[in-house]
C-alpha cells in the first residue's frame, strides 16, 4: 500500500503544482487572518491571528504587507491599550520594511527595493508615523524597544521623509528621541544612539535641535561611563553621532567649542592607555573617529573664523609640556607623568607621533589631525616645530623623522606617507619664516654645516629618488615651498647638486629637473609632479624663465611632447597638458633677456610648429580630466593607492588661476591682422600697453579692496569703542556704591584725561628743558668768546674773571636742574606706560565679555526661534482641542441616540414577550422566527 500511495499517478504532483497550490493556500491563510484580526470580538483571538501574520511576513512579505498593512497601521492608532497586540503590530511591519537577500527565510524573487516601496505606502500617512514616534514614550520596554527599531527601519529606507516629517512634529519630536539617552536601561539607550546616527544625517536643523536639547553632553556621559577610547562598540556610536553634529554645521561647531567640550575631548586622549603595545580593533576605530571629530572642527573646508577659533582654542587646551620631560620608561613608552591634567590637546596629539606601537592607520588619521590643527596657525606651527623625539639615538626634531618616513619609507603605509605630506605642506600655509629656513638648508654650505642632517637634504634625496612615491612626494613638497613667494623661487635658483660622488660637474636644481624629464626611465608620476614644480617655479618669476629658457634642451622638450600626435593614453595626455601649460608661463613671465627665446620667438613657435589651435587644446586637457576636478575640491590628499598621485590641491589651483592669462594672451595676439601688423615693434607696444592696463586694473582693484579693508577695519574699531564705551558704564553701575560722588565718572574718561595731562606736562617739561638749554647755549657763548678774546689779546681783566665764574655757578645750577627735570620725565613716561597696560588690559576684558555677548545673542535668538515654533505647536494644539469639543459633542450626541435605541429595544423585547406569552397561553405553536428573535435577544 506504502508502495502504490508513494507511486500513484493520481497523487503525485509536479514541484510547480505544489509551490503554486502552497502559495494559493499560504495566501488563503492570510486572508482569513487579517478578516479574524479585523473582526473577531475576543482579544485572544486577534492576538493569536496577528501572531500567525507575523509568521509569514518573511516568507510571504508581499501577501502580508498588501493585506495587512492597514490593519496594522489602525491597531498602533487605535488599540494603545493592548500593549502585546501593538508590539506583534510593529514587529510585523518591521518584518515587512526589512528585506535580505542573503536570508532563506524570505520570501525568493522579489525586488530589492521592495521593502522601500512597503515604507514608502506606509510613511504616506503622516498620522501612522507620528503613532509610532507617540509610542516611545510608553514605559513598558517591549513597547518602547520595539518602537525604537521600527523607527530605525523607517529611517533606514527612506531618511529624507523620515526626518521631514520627524521636523513637521516640532521640535519635541526630536527632544523625545533624545531623552531615550537616560533611559537607565542600556538596550534601550544602545538602541536610540543607532537611531540617532540616521537621524542626524545630513540634516541641519535636526542637528541642531539634538545639540540644543544638550545632547552633547548626554553623547560625553556615555562616552566616560563606557571607558573613553577604550569602551566597546558604545563609545563608537556616540562618535559616529557627533560626528553626525559636528559635520559640515558650523553653528553646532561653535556651541561645541564655546561650550567647553574641546577641553573634555582632552581626557579621551589618555596616553598611558595610548601608548600601550596592544591595540584592539575596536580602540583603533574608536581613536579614528576621536581624531575626525577634532579634524571636522579645523577642517579646510570650513569658514576662516571657525577654523582659527578652533585652532586657537585647542592650542589654549591645558599647558604644552616639553616632550622630553614626558618620556622616560622602555617598557611602555609613555610614563604617568604625560596624563597630567595640564597636558594639552595639540601636546598628546605630538606626544602620539612618538609612539612606535601606535597602528600606521592610526598615526596616519593623527598626523592629518595635527596638519590641520596647525594649518596658516603660527603660533601652533611654532610649537609643531619645537616638538622633538627622543626615542632615538640622539634627540631630533618630529618633523625631521616624520620627512625621513615619507622620503625613504618604501616598506611604510602609503596613507602614512602621504599624510606625512599633507602635514609638512599644512605647516608651510602662510609660514614664510619656515619656509625661509626650509630653503636655506638646501642653498651651498659651508664643510661643516654641510654634513648635518637637514630637511633640506632629505627633501632632495626624496627628489632624486626611484621610488614613485617619495620623488612624488618631495616634488609637491619643494612645490609648496617656494609658491607664491617670488623671493624664495629665485633663492631656489642658487641650488646646485653634485650628479656623482665625486662633486665634479655640479647642476642646478632646474638642470637636474630638465634631465629627469628627458630620462626615458622616470616614471608617469615622476614626470608629473617635475612639471608641476617646475610650473609653480616658473609662475609669476621672470628670473626662473629666464633660467629656464637659458638651458638647451628645456623648450625643445617641451615642443617634442606637446606635438608628439601618437599619444592614446590618457596620462600622456595629461603630459601634454602640463608641458604646454609650462610653455604658455614662459610666454607670459617671459623677460626677453635670452634672445634665442624672446616673446616674438616663443610666439613663433606656437604659431608655425605648434599651431594655436593645437596648443589650445592641449593646454585646457587639464582641465578636463578627472585628477584636476578631484585635486580642486579640497586641499586634503585623499589618496588611496599610488596611481592616484597625479595632482593636488594647489597646483590645481594655481593653474586655475593662469591658464585663463596664457589664453587670453594668444588670443589677443593671434586676432591681429598680419596685412595691418607690419611694424612689429608696434604691435608688441600694444600687447604689452593691454598687459600693463590689466595690470593697473588689477592693482586699482587691490586699492580699492584695501580701502574697503580699512573702512571695515575703522568700522570695527569704532564698534569696539562703542562696546568699551558701554562696558565702561557697566562697571560704573557695579562700582558707584564704592565709589564717591567727586570719583563717580567713566574710569576710562579718567585714566585718559590723566594721560592727557600729563602728556601736557610732559610736553611741558620738554619745552622747559629746550629752554634752559637754549638758555645755557646763549650764556656760555660770550664765556667761550670771552676767553678766546683773552687768549689772544692776553689781556688779565679781572671783570672778566667774576663773570665767568658766575656764568659756570648758573651752568651748575642749570645742570641740577636739567637732571630733576629728565627725572621727573622718565617718571611720568613710567607712569603713562603702567597706564597704557591698563588701558590694554581693559580692553582685553571688553573683547572676552562681547563675545561671551555674542553667544548670549546666538542662544537668545535660538530660544526665539524655538519660541516661535513652540507658539505653533500651542495654535495648533488649541485648533485640535477645538475639533475634539465639536467631536465630542458629536459622540455625545450619538450616545444619547445609541440609549434611546437601547430603550426602543427593551420595549419591542417586552411586547416579543407578551406576544410569545399569549401565543402559548392559547394553545397555539410559537413561530419559529419568534423563537430565534428571543434567543437572539
Amino acid at each position: 500500500m506504502a508502495f502504490w500511495r508513494g507511486t500513484s499517478i493520481f497523487s503525485s504532483s509536479t514541484p510547480q503544482t505544489t509551490t503554486t497550490n502552497d502559495k494559493t493556500n499560504n495566501q488563503e491563510t492570510i486572508e482569513r487572518l487579517c478578516d479574524r484580526l479585523q473582526s473577531a470580538v475576543r482579544i485572544d483571538d486577534r492576538r493569536d491571528a496577528l501572531r500567525n501574520l507575523k509568521g509569514f511576513s518573511k516568507k510571504c512579505k508581499l501577501e502580508v504587507a498588501t493585506q495587512s498593512m492597514l490593519l496594522l497601521a489602525n491597531i498602533l492608532q487605535g488599540d494603545r491599550t493592548d500593549l502585546e497586540l501593538i508590539q506583534l503590530a510593529l514587529e510585523t511591519l518591521s518584518n515587512v520594511m526589512t528585506y535580505e537577500a542573503d536570508n532563506h527565510d524570505e520570501q525568493p524573487n522579489l525586488p530589492q527595493d521592495i521593502n522601500i516601496q512597503f515604507t514608502e505606502l506606509f510613511i504616506k500617512n503622516k498620522e501612522q508615523v507620528h503613532a509610532a514616534l507617540d509610542l516611545i514614550e510608553e514605559i513598558d520596554f517591549n513597547i518602547r524597544r520595539t518602537a525604537i527599531k521600527f523607527l530605525t527601519v523607517l529611517l533606514t529606507n527612506c531618511t529624507k521623509l523620515l526626518q521631514d516629517i520627524i521636523l513637521e512634529s516640532g521640535p519635541m519630536g526630536v527632544s523625545k528621541l533624545v531623552d531615550l539617552l537616560q533611559d537607565e536601561r542600556e538596550v534601550i539607550r544602545n538602541d536610540t544612539l543607532l537611531l540617532l546616527q540616521i537621524l542626524t544625517r545630513s540634516n541641519a536643523n535636526i542637528q541642531k535641535i539634538v545639540a540644543f536639547e544638550n545632547g552633547f553632553e548626554r553623547l560625553f556621559e556615555i562616552l566616560i561611563s563606557e571607558g573613553g577610547s577604550d569602551g566597546g562598540v558604545i563609545v563608537e556610536d556616540c562618535l559616529a553621532v557627533l560626528l553626525n553634529l559636528l559635520k559640515t554645521n558650523p553653528s553646532n561647531q561653535s556651541y561645541f567649542r564655546e561650550s567647553s567640550f574641546i577641553r573634555r575631548l582632552v581626557d579621551c586622549f589618555a596616553l598611558n592607555s595610548i601608548g600601550n603595545k596592544n591595540w584592539l580593533k575596536q580602540k583603533e576605530t574608536n581613536i579614528r573617529l576621536f581624531l575626525q571629530i577634532i579634524r571636522t572642527l579645523v577642517s579646510p573646508t570650513n569658514s576662516n573664523q571657525n577654523i582659527v577659533a578652533c585652532q586657537r582654542t585647542i592650542s589654549q587646551c591645558g599647558k604644552h609640556r616639553t616632550i622630553i620631560d614626558e618620556l622616560y620608561s622602555l617598557e611602555n613608552e609613555i610614563p604617568s607623568q604625560m596624563c597630567h591634567e595640564n597636558s594639552g590637546l595639540l601636546h598628546r596629539l605630538c606626544v602620539m607621533l612618538t609612539i612606535s606601537t601606535i597602528p600606521p592607520d592610526v598615526l596616519a588619521e593623527a598626523i592629518n589631525t595635527i596638519g590641520e590643527i596647525i594649518r596658516g596657525h603660527a603660533e601652533n606651527q611654532q610649537f609643531f616645530c619645537s616638538v622633538m623625539n627622543t626615542t632615538g639615538e640622539s634627540p631630533q626634531p618630529v618633523l625631521l623623522s616624520l620627512l625621513y618616513i615619507m622620503v625613504a619609507g618604501e616598506k611604510q603605509l602609503f596613507t602614512l606617507r602621504i599624510a606625512i605630506l599633507y602635514c609638512f605642506q599644512c605647516y608651510l600655509c602662510k609660514n614664510d619664516y619656515g619656509k625661509a629656513m626650509i630653503v636655506q638648508t638646501l642653498l651651498p654650505q659651508t664643510e661643516n654645516a654641510s654634513n648635518q642632517y637637514t630637511l633640506g637634504h632629505l627633501l632632495i634625496v626624496g627628489f632624486l629618488s626611484k621610488d614613485i612615491v617619495a620623488a612624488w612626494c618631495s616634488n609637491v613638497a619643494l612645490a609648496h615651498l617656494i609658491i607664491d613667494n617670488q623671493q624664495l623661487k629665485e633663492a631656489a635658483l642658487k641650488v646646485v647638486l653634485a650628479i656623482d660622488q665625486s662633486q665634479l660637474n655640479p647642476k642646478s636644481l632646474m638642470e637636474i629637473s630638465i634631465d629627469l624629464l628627458e630620462n626615458s626611465s622616470s616614471s608617469f608620476h615622476t614626470r608629473v609632479a617635475i612639471l608641476s614644480f617646475l610650473c609653480t617655479w616658473l609662475s609669476n618669476c621672470q628670473l626662473a624663465v629666464q633660467t629656464f629658457l637659458s638651458i638647451p634642451n628645456s623648450i625643445s622638450y617641451l615642443i617634442s611632447q606637446i606635438c608628439s600626435q601618437s599619444v592614446t593614453e590618457d596620462r600622456e595626455v595629461l603630459i601634454q597638458s602640463l608641458c604646454s601649460f609650462a610653455f604658455g608661463l614662459c610666454l607670459v613671465f617671459n623677460n626677453n633677456q635670452v634672445s634665442t627665446y624672446s616673446t616674438e620667438s616663443l610666439e613663433r613657435i606656437i604659431k608655425k610648429r605648434i599651431g594655436v589651435d593645437l596648443f589650445q587644446e592641449k593646454l585646457e586637457l587639464l582641465s578636463k580630466s578627472d585628477c584636476y576636478a578631484k585635486a580642486l575640491q579640497k586641499p586634503q590628499l585623499t589618496f588611496s593607492k599610488s596611481n592616484d598621485m597625479v595632482l593636488d590641491y594647489e597646483f590645481s589651483r594655481l593653474y586655475k588661476i593662469l591658464e585663463g592669462s596664457i589664453t587670453r594672451l594668444l588670443t589677443t595676439r593671434t586676432n591681429d591682422d598680419p596685412t595691418k601688423s607690419s611694424d612689429q615693434s608696434t604691435a608688441m607696444l600694444a600687447q604689452y600697453t593691454d598687459l600693463l592696463q590689466q595690470q593697473n586694473q588689477q592693482i586699482n582693484a587691490y586699492q580699492n579692496q584695501e580701502k574697503q579693508f580699512l573702512e571695515e577695519r575703522n568700522f570695527y574699531q569704532q564698534k569696539i569703542f562703542e562696546l568699551e564705551q558701554s562696558l565702561q558704564e557697566i562697571r560704573e553701575q557695579h562700582t558707584s556704591l564704592k565709589l564717591s560722588s567727586e570719583q563717580n565718572q567713566n574710569p576710562d574718561d579718567g585714566l585718559k584725561s590723566l594721560c592727557e595731562q600729563q602728556q601736557m606736562e610732559l610736553e611741558y617739561l620738554r619745552n622747559m628743558m629746550a629752554y634752559q638749554q637754549q638758555q645755557y647755549y646763549y650764556l656760555t657763548q660770550p664765556v667761550e668768546n670771552g676767553i678766546e678774546q683773552l687768549n689772544v689779546n692776553h689781556d688779565d681783566n679781572q671783570t672778566v674773571k667774576n663773570e665767568q665764574q658766575n656764568h659756570v655757578q648758573e651752568q651748575a645750577a642749570l645742570n641740577v636742574r636739567i637732571s630733576e627735570l629728565q627725572e621727573k620725565i622718565n617718571a611720568f613716561d613710567e607712569q603713562c606706560k603702567t597706564q597704557n597696560d591698563e588701558i590694554a588690559r581693559l580692553q582685553l576684558e571688553n573683547n572676552i565679555l562681547q563675545e561671551k555677548l555674542t553667544n548670549e545673542k546666538r542662544k537668545v535668538s535660538i530660544l526665539e526661534s524655538l519660541q516661535g515654533e513652540i507658539q505653533e505647536v500651542i495654535d495648533q494644539k488649541a485648533h485640535l482641542n477645538n475639533e475634539y469639543e465639536k467631536l465630542n459633542v458629536v459622540h455625545q450626541k450619538n450616545i444619547k441616540e445609541q440609549n434611546e435605541l437601547l430603550l426602543l429595544c427593551s420595549t419591542y423585547e417586552s411586547q416579543l414577550r407578551q406576544c410569545r406569552n399569549v401565543i402559548q397561553s392559547a394553545g397555539l405553536t410559537v413561530p419559529n422566527f419568534l423563537l430565534e428573535m428571543d434567543d437572539a435577544l
